[in-house]
């Protein structure tokens, strides 16, 4: 059984009273619950005590998404999590981390969180997280049989190889991923060599990418990824003179069977996909499109005289 609420509508009281008088009805009955709220902050602070008394009468619930709900805090984090030991996958939205804040909320996630299989997060960062990096999201690492994981970021996201290798090796059963930062350019489009190295199971895989590093030839290219499906780039940025190369090196590295797509756009938070669905009409850089389905052609025959 499955639940959605939604408050853009509706006095606050309303929702409250609402979620309270669910409370025995229903406990023990939902396997799913989505809930949004549309409220100031203040406000928020008295739905939270609401909501966390119902989701304490769903102690079977798997599924929890909390889209536009601002999350500001890591206590109410564990307490979700605490009452919820049979949960699957949580998504939420965190308001003015900072790093400290940010960290202990992964904290929090993962301590009460060991049978996650997927995690998604939209993080509203103040000014003064410019960046986050792989220490920040250190925690995440303990999630050991995590299968997906999406961040959406109000920062700039800054990964090394040693960190994609780190993250692969805690995270071995990953089968999708989605790295979208709102800022800056992107992870370097060459480490997709690392990520195809580490992550042998992974099969759909989003991000943002930047390619102003040089772009490895095909011969440079060592490996190809193995279960990939579908790899989406938002936000691309390519010049005219990289387009060639750029093309050749995604048809290399994600081999013949790889749906691949490219937009221009970036990834808005409304749109994070569940399922990598395509994107809407006109967004898609087709003549790149074009040239990685030529490359692949060119490689197939060049694998067959071989």
């Amino acid at each position: 059984m499955f639940l959605h609420i939604e408050n853009y509508y509706f006095p606050e009281g309303s929702v409250k009273r609402l979620l309270y008088d669910l409370s025995s009805p229903l406990a023990n009955c939902l396997k799913f619950f989505e809930f949004g709220i549309d409220s100031s902050l203040e406000k928020n602070a008295a739905i939270t005590t609401a909501l966390l008394t119902f989701l304490k009468s769903q102690g079977g619930l798997l599924e929890l998404k909390l889209p536009s709900y601002e999350i500001q805090d890591s206590l109410t984090v564990s307490e979700i999590c605490q009452a919820l030991p049979q949960l699957r996958s949580f998504s939420g939205e965190m308001l003015n981390m900072t790093k400290e804040m940010f960290r202990g909320v992964l904290n929090a996630l993962v301590s009460r969180g060991a049978s996650l299989r997927c995690v998604r997060l939209t993080v509203f960062s103040t000014d003064e997280l410019e960046s986050i990096s792989l220490t920040d999201m250190e925690p995440m690492l303990q999630l050991t049989v995590i299968e997906d994981i999406g961040l959406w970021l109000e920062c700039k996201l800054e990964l090394k190889v040693r960190d994609i290798q780190q993250m692969g090796q805690a995270w071995s059963a990953l089968r999708s991923l989605i790295l979208f930062p709102d800022d800056g350019h992107g992870i370097p489009l060459p480490h997709l060599i690392t990520f195809a190295e580490w992550f042998p199971v992974l099969q759909r895989f989003a991000a943002r990418f930047d390619c102003s590093a040089d772009i490895p030839s095909a011969n440079e290219v060592p490996l190809r990824f193995k279960s990939l499906r579908r790899l989406k780039w938002f936000g691309a940025r390519i010049s005219d003179s990289q387009r060639l190369r750029v093309a050749e090196f995604l048809a290399v590295v994600c081999g013949p069977n790889v749906e691949i797509g490219i937009s221009r756009y970036g990834l808005h938070i409304s749109e994070i996909p569940d399922e990598m669905s395509p994107w809407g009409a006109g967004s898609e850089d087709a003549g790149l499109r074009h040239w990685i389905d030529a490359f692949r052609r060119v490689h197939e025959a060049i694998n067959r005289i071989k």
